[in-house]
């Protein structure tokens, strides 16, 4: 069986990218969150800020938005770029091992301090920077 990646691509000066659970290990120190529950209370595990993709990836200087969406495409959200850099965070990790499915895994994202239940993605397999504003089938369910 291959390493899950999660792609991040769009109107990007780095192209199409494929970051795995090792990239996220070697995420600059500065990015690293060693314990979730630090930021986010009840949650555990290692997660990197979303910063750490946006240097990656190099968005154009017309990118407004991130759109992403679970692995299968079934759920998506737009969301814009500036609150990703200050409160985005992807999990990827418990317990020094990738993060299970069980958990939302390989790779889930939330946003810090957000009341938006709806940025809290799953199975997150893909994200995209553009400057316009994409599908956002996500809702919350409790």
């Amino acid at each position: 069986m291959s390493e899950t990646t999660l792609r991040v691509g769009g109107a990007c000066e780095a192209g199409d990218l494929e970051l795995t659970y090792a990239d996220c290990e070697a995420a600059a120190e500065e990015h690293k969150i060693p314990d979730l529950g630090s930021v986010l209370p009840d949650r555990q595990g290692t997660a990197i800020r979303f910063r750490a993709l946006i240097e990656r990836a190099r968005p154009h200087a017309d990118v407004a938005f991130v759109n992403v969406a679970s692995s299968d495409g079934s759920f998506t959200a737009s969301l814009p770029v500036e609150e990703l850099a200050e409160k985005g965070i992807v999990l990827y990790a418990l317990d020094d091992e990738p993060l299970p499915e069980t958990y939302g895994g390989p790779f889930r994202l939330f946003l810090a301090d957000s009341e938006d239940c709806s940025v809290n993605v799953k199975f997150l397999g893909s994200v995209e920077f553009a400057a316009s504003k994409g599908s956002h089938t996500a809702r919350c369910s409790d």
